[in-house]
């Protein structure tokens, strides 16, 4: 398939995306009625003890962690699942359109739309909120795609694994929340029992916020190789699984 080819079905899958109001509203508007939410419950002056950093600047990470979870788990699983149960990515097969590109398109829009949601969380926290904390930028790019590859190929492995739509909807939506409760999204990690701090070990999701949040609060470019590691392997055991489980009817 050609550049142009390919930046035409990028397009027709970004209208797709915004002709679901599920995920618009999620992304674009649940989001930051989270962030506000924060910032109204959170909003006080530097605490030293938490390094001259305010309590609200810790969370701002989370809404944008969620964003990645929510729509690598439901916009791209659950889709691929519908897809491939009605037969159109075995009708892809007989054109020219490739079934490959139709998913890569896919992967493209979703990141690039939970990108332009970030930074319009990140600015609202800036110009709004009040919050201090400074992101550096390469390093909040590089944890937000580093985190979006994990996600993603989890979405995808989730969306080839099971045989029907229903299925693969309600085992993601169990995946989901139990990445929630487990991540410490919402669950301070420091306040789970033993026993919850070790199935958050499993959960990508606690990796993805973990780094978010040092990558917002600037301090370095990565400053935690393990998370960058733990998130590698991650994408390479999802995306490996996902290769062997994917069925294009």
């Amino acid at each position: 398939m050609s550049l142009r080819g390919f930046s035409r079905l990028v397009w027709v899958e970004a209208l797709l995306f915004l002709r679901e109001w599920q995920a618009v509203f999620l992304t674009f508007v649940f989001l930051p009625l989270l962030l506000f939410l924060f910032g109204a419950i959170f909003r006080r002056e530097p605490d030293v003890s938490l390094g001259g950093f305010a309590p609200g600047d810790l969370l701002v990470p989370i809404p944008i962690a969620i964003g990645l979870a929510s729509n690598a788990i439901y916009t791209l699983s659950g889709p691929l699942a519908v897809a491939r149960e009605r037969g159109i990515l075995r009708r892809f097969r007989v054109t020219p359109l490739r079934p490959w590109a139709v998913l890569a398109a896919q992967a493209l829009v979703v990141y690039l739309m939970t990108l332009l949601a970030a930074l319009l969380l990140l600015a609202l926290a800036k110009l709004f909120l009040g919050l201090r904390a400074f992101a550096n930028p390469l390093s909040l790019w590089g944890a937000f795609t580093l985190g979006a590859l994990s996600l993603f190929s989890l979405g995808f492995l989730l969306g080839s694994a099971f045989p029907t739509a229903r299925l693969t909807y309600a085992v993601s939506t169990s995946v989901f929340f139990t990445m929630l409760l487990f991540s410490g999204v919402i669950i301070p990690l420091d306040v789970m029992p033993p026993f919850m701090q070790h199935i958050a070990r499993l959960m990508p999701l606690s990796y993805v916020l973990d780094l978010l949040k040092h990558a917002w609060l600037g301090r370095g470019h990565w400053p935690w190789p393990h998370d960058v590691a733990v998130l590698l392997a991650s994408t390479a055991a999802f995306t490996l699984l996902a290769a062997r489980a994917f069925r294009w009817d």
